[in-house]
């Protein structure tokens, strides 16, 4: 989410082990040989566009014409042929966008390793993606069918393991596919440190909700002391009392602005085992290059892309992943 009310990385050292200059000074040699690669194929995408409106405009009303024919003839058939202009625009159009695609994919393998590298023991997979068996017994994953993603990080940031991609699910309804979530999903790791219990937190406010959660995590409702925390989630728990001091003041605002930070219509977060999920739902595209009108060599898409990332690592300190165990004795010392 690129937000420029957030802070700044070159204003905190510990996210930022080397200024923005010193990036950026590394940086130029390899922007500016993707500004050949950028010019060359938007050179090709120009060239495309400008064969395809032609071709377009005299196959697709003969395709439409078949296709109208084809309606008629095999009226009444569950099977049809029809749909021929609509493939011949689809592939068309595949065409002539492709060399944007390769343009992306080419800066992404480039730049964003480099990036990632910046906070430590970090790496990057275009196509890597947050392992599934861990996140499911997290209980806020949305049932679905399909499981994609793109833009995968992995590694070590301040003790704690962290990964986080852009998911998409999906679930086939009928002959129909309909996305169940889409946007960040973040995976943080404690290791040989463990949650006592499992708390989760929702969006869902209506009884049936509350049923529903209930009867599928077997987790009771928790009664949390920030009324407007309560009107953005609800808490569920199997350890009423580590809920009540897990979700701390501190906690419960970082939680509250990130919320209001990432356009998205949900977002759900479950401590449990050594992990804490949390999945933000957005309707943006994450870790994308500007577009292939823009110079590689525009060096505020660089720093706003290495931004993204490291507003996604300040979420460790965000959430102050304590210590369960010091956690549950400054519990015990209080009640």
């Amino acid at each position: 989410m690129r937000d420029p009310s957030l802070r700044t990385f070159h204003n905190n050292a510990e996210m930022a082990p080397e200024d923005d200059e010193a990036f950026l000074a590394r940086a130029r040699p390899k922007l500016q040989i993707l500004e050949g690669i950028r010019e060359t194929n938007l050179g090709i995408l120009n060239w495309r566009k400008a064969i395809a409106k032609p071709v377009a405009f005299v196959v697709t009303p003969i395709l439409g014409f078949i296709d109208f024919w084809l309606i008629r003839i095999q009226a009444g058939s569950e099977d049809t042929l029809a749909g021929l202009s609509v493939l011949f625009l689809g592939s068309l159009w595949g065409w002539v966008t492709q060399p944007k695609r390769v343009y992306t994919k080419v800066y992404k393998k480039r730049i964003l390793p480099e990036i990632a590298g910046l906070f430590g023991d970090f790496r990057y997979d275009i196509g890597g993606r947050v392992p599934m068996s861990e996140m499911k017994p997290s209980k806020i994953v949305p049932d679905h069918t399909d499981y994609s993603s793109e833009d995968y990080f992995t590694g070590n940031y301040k003790g704690v393991g962290i990964q986080f991609s852009e998911i998409e699910l999906t679930k086939e309804k009928g002959d129909n596919s309909i996305t169940v979530f889409a946007g960040l999903a973040v995976l943080l790791s404690h290791g040989t440190r463990k949650f006592y219990g499992h708390t989760i937190l929702t969006e869902d406010h209506t009884k049936l909700g509350e049923w529903f959660q209930r009867k599928n995590t077997g987790l009771k409702r928790a009664n949390m002391a920030d009324p407007e925390f309560e009107g953005l989630f609800d808490v569920y728990t199997n350890d009423q009392v580590e809920a009540r001091y897990l979700i701390d003041p501190l906690i419960i605002e970082a939680l509250k602005n990130l919320y209001g930070q990432y356009v998205g219509d949900q977002m759900l977060v479950s401590f449990y085992n050594d992990h804490v999920l949390i999945l933000i739902a957005s309707k943006d595209n994450h870790f994308e290059p500007a577009d292939i009108h823009v110079p590689a060599t525009n060096e505020k898409e660089l720093l706003s892309m290495k931004q993204e990332i490291a507003q996604i690592l300040s979420l460790i300190d965000r959430l102050s992943l304590y210590d369960p165990k010091t956690r549950r004795e400054a519990i015990g010392r209080s009640v």
